[in-house]
């Protein structure tokens, strides 16, 4: 029995987990376990708010396992440079774009009983866990009749951002090369290519104060989109200033 069993076989009345919660619990132990296995802090892990809400948790969820000990937050203030995330820890129960959550060791045996009981047997957790890997819209787009015909050039133009040469190319075809550092404009790079290109990101940007968050995404967002070397892409807002887009750039 591991550990995570004997704390778990200590708990009189085991929760209930619906599917929802089943599948942002399941990315949340995907986090936890990847972290254990490279021996990195579990806070390098942490995963924001819209993944889990993505995931389909709602905020009382996540209250709800902060409320228990199963979980805690923090609001990420990591720079693009920085060698390691960092958070400002909160015991609230306030969340906003910029909000990650990790999982406790009681977090962790909740998890570890949850799925190990199942088998990980629900379509919900077997899709939860692709996610971490940044294949979940791949995965479910795949499975949408429509999907090929309405949007085939997003896949065949999917995007690749070379952190190291500081390139942004589609299919071999450099769109944008960074000669003079570009924080906000790498930084929503390199998480749409840490999501795998997913169609949506919320603001990924660390939060400064005196500074307007809307106003400074909105600008990286109309920088990405000049000065193209190869006009494929077109970024855009989600016209509530917390989120960016991105499609293939119309002929």
């Amino acid at each position: 029995m591991s550990a995570n069993e004997k704390s778990w076989a200590g708990w009189a009345t085991p929760p209930r987990i619906d599917e929802s919660l089943r599948a942002g619990l399941a990315i949340l132990w995907r986090a936890h376990i990847c972290a254990q296995d490279t021996g990195a802090n579990v806070w390098d892990f942490a995963l924001r708010t819209g993944r889990l809400y993505e995931a389909g948790m709602t905020s009382s969820d996540l209250r709800w396992m902060i409320a228990k000990g199963f979980a805690e937050h923090g609001e990420e203030t990591s720079g693009y440079d920085d060698p390691h995330r960092s958070f400002r820890r909160s015991n609230g129960y306030f969340f906003n774009n910029h909000t990650c959550l990790i999982l406790t060791p009681s977090g962790a045996a909740l998890a570890e009983h949850v799925f190990r009981e199942t088998g990980q047997s629900s379509q919900a957790t077997l899709s939860a866990l692709a996610a971490v890997a940044g294949e979940t819209a791949a995965l479910i787009n795949a499975r949408q009749g429509d999907y090929e015909t309405s949007r085939p050039a997003a896949s065949a133009l999917k995007p690749r951002w070379d952190a190291t040469r500081r390139e942004l190319s589609v299919t071999g075809l450099i769109v944008k090369r960074f000669r003079v550092p570009a924080r906000n404009q790498e930084t929503i790079l390199s998480v749409f290519e840490e999501e795998g290109w997913a169609e949506h990101i919320h603001d990924p940007l660390p939060v400064t104060p005196d500074i307007d968050a809307p106003t400074r995404l909105h600008d990286a967002i109309n920088r990405l989109n000049r000065c193209q070397i190869n006009p494929l892409l077109r970024f855009h807002g989600d016209g509530k200033g917390t989120g960016v887009f991105w499609e293939p750039s119309k002929p």
